[in-house]
């Protein structure tokens, strides 16, 4: 035998006859065999990612939710029973506004808290929303999982927005201010120093950074520098007295953000003292008028208007019959018309309306002691048509804490955030 006699035996081994068939059943069973295995492994794998795809949609739309009813809640604050029932309707259980046909089965959680590192609770100045849902899955039920269990969590806080806005405060610091609820003098002025206490609360929900305040009194001063002393009794009746005793201005906190009781608008609200009969109209005039000439326009314009009775009087430099003595009250709305009409939005709060047996509430013509106004019309009903619209009309109906009051326009005028 040569040296080519291993490769021809080789080559006559590799061709020797086989059983035919037998070998491609054989690889061909493996084939199918993994082939099977194969499809069942891509199948499972794009069950899971369809089912966890749409739970993980399921998820957005409940931290859509989540959100949304953390933010109407947040602009309730400070009121938690009103913060857990606004966030409770944006939220996405059955029959709330955000529910979803295809998100069944939610359950929720809504909580009310106060968090120290923001601005002050009274009581609270958080509200937590936490919504879960079961996604329902299509492929993964061949692997026994039934569901899929999504979470979504969000809180905002109430008075920490970042809306820029110019507000005029337009402060009724009448006579009746020092009058207890059935007019009986009060040398304590309680009336007076709740509105105070308000005040500087609505300042606290600020943000000079964004917020601008300026304050009408009525009513008016002499003259800006004495809006400390009180006006005479017909100071109504000057052409030169001074409705604005603060223009708009960002100085009324400190560096660390507490109060500066030494800015000019702070230290103003803590001097004024109680004079005088009830005019509304001029004051939102001026209040207006102090928008137009120093608001910024790109930001919301407010007027927050505050008394404690019934508009009684008018300055006599008006003609005799003209609305603004004949008619105060409807006055007072026609001018409330005039700032919304140029786009402001105007904040009424009612305090202690029915007083004094009901007189408070009396809308007379002429001046204090004149005849009811023609139309007929309530303290009450004016206020009510003042405001811009029912959520920012607010009546305290007695002489007790208006902070809370307060702290929900300030909330409202900045609106509220979401934080982590």
């Amino acid at each position: 035998m040569d040296s080519r006699t291993p490769a021809v035996e080789l080559e006559l081994e590799h061709r020797a006859p086989r059983t035919p068939g037998l070998e491609g059943r054989g690889e061909a069973g493996q084939s199918i065999v993994f082939v099977v295995l194969s499809m069942f492994v891509l199948l499972g794998l794009c069950g899971f990612v369809i089912d966890v795809g749409r739970a993980y949609y399921t998820q957005r739309q409940l931290q859509s939710s989540a959100d949304a009813a953390a933010l109407a809640g947040a602009a309730q604050l400070p009121d938690p029973a009103a913060a857990a029932s606004s966030a409770h309707r944006f939220g996405a259980t059955p029959g709330s506004a955000n529910a979803h046909a295809n998100v069944p089965s939610v359950t929720e959680s809504i909580s009310a808290e106060c968090d120290t590192s923001l601005s002050s609770c009274a009581p609270d100045n958080v509200v937590r929303v936490s919504e879960t849902a079961k996604a329902p899955t299509s492929f993964l039920t061949l692997f026994g999982v039934r569901s899929i269990s999504v979470t979504a969590k969000s809180a905002a806080c109430g008075s920490c927005g970042s809306k820029p806005a110019d507000v005029v405060l337009v402060f009724d610091r009448t006579l009746s201010m020092c009058m207890d609820f059935q007019g009986n003098d009060d040398p304590s002025c309680t009336k007076l120093e709740n509105a105070r206490s308000g005040m500087e609360t609505f300042l606290d929900a600020l943000d000079p950074a964004l917020d601008r305040v300026g304050l009408v009194v009525l009513p008016p001063a002499t003259s800006a520098s004495k809006a400390c002393t009180a006006p005479p009794l017909r100071v109504y009746d000057s052409k030169t007295a001074a409705w604005l005793l603060v223009p708009l201005t960002d100085v009324y906190k400190t560096s660390t953000g507490v109060l500066d009781h030494r800015s000019a608008l702070v230290k103003t609200i803590d001097c004024l003292p109680a004079a005088g009969a009830t005019a509304y109209a001029d004051a939102i005039d001026q209040a207006q008028a102090e928008l137009n000439r120093d608001g910024r326009p790109d930001v919301d314009h407010v007027i927050v208007f505050f008394t404690d009775g019934a508009a009684n009087t008018g300055p006599s430099y008006y003609p005799k019959m003209s609305p603004y003595r004949q008619q105060p009250c409807h006055q007072g709305i026609s001018s409330a018309n005039a700032a919304k009409s140029q786009g402001t939005t105007v904040y009424a709060i009612g305090y202690t309306l029915a007083g004094m047996g009901g007189y408070a509430n009396q809308c007379l013509a002429q001046d204090y002691d004149g005849p009811p106004e023609k139309p007929t019309i309530t303290a009450y009903d004016a206020l009510v048509a003042i405001a811009s619209s029912s959520s920012t009309f607010f009546n305290q109906p007695s002489a007790g804490d208006l902070t809370s009051i307060f702290r929900a326009i300030g909330t409202q005028i900045s609106g509220p955030r979401l934080i982590p």
